[in-house]
């Protein structure tokens, strides 16, 4: 039997596909750390790119966001995977079809604030290590880019 089916789609801001990507934005990213997305104000959030992967029954498994910063480069924030889904390469898929998708907007370069403990991730699919550790919502992070995409 094959695989279900898995396809990588835009969210709409505000739509109800938005408000499965927060629930999971905020169970993954946030309440780990003691904090509450749904205290944050998510306002500014209506002119960046939300992106998810579903299922064949519309379940999100993953999700990451996109801020284009000029017109060739776009920073990667809150990628989020399902924990029933992690270790299953659902987080490798969703890079990729992002990197297809940007690639196709003539994004070249990438960039990231990623938690120290992704690093290893991240770097398996090209992403360099660029600058000082830092903390950010209370964790360490080191940014992290990634030049020259093309689609997959």
């Amino acid at each position: 039997m094959p695989p279900p089916a898995i396809t990588f789609r835009a969210i709409k801001f505000g739509s109800p596909e938005f408000q499965k990507e927060c629930k999971l934005r905020n169970e993954v990213l946030r309440l780990p750390l003691g904090l509450n997305l749904f205290d944050e104000n998510l306002e500014q959030e209506r002119h960046q790119m939300h992106f998810g992967l579903f299922d064949q029954d519309d379940n999100l498994l993953a999700c990451v966001i996109a801020v284009a910063n000029s017109s060739t480069e776009a920073k990667i924030r809150q990628m989020a995977v399902s924990p029933e889904h992690a270790e299953k390469g659902r987080g490798r898929s969703l890079l990729k079809f992002l990197e297809d998708f940007l690639a196709r907007q003539a994004i070249t370069h990438l960039s990231m604030h990623a938690r120290m403990t992704a690093v290893g991730f991240y770097e398996k699919l090209g992403f360099e290590r660029d600058g000082v550790e830092f903390v950010e919502v209370g964790i360490p992070h080191i940014r992290m880019v990634k030049h020259t995409i093309t689609g997959h």
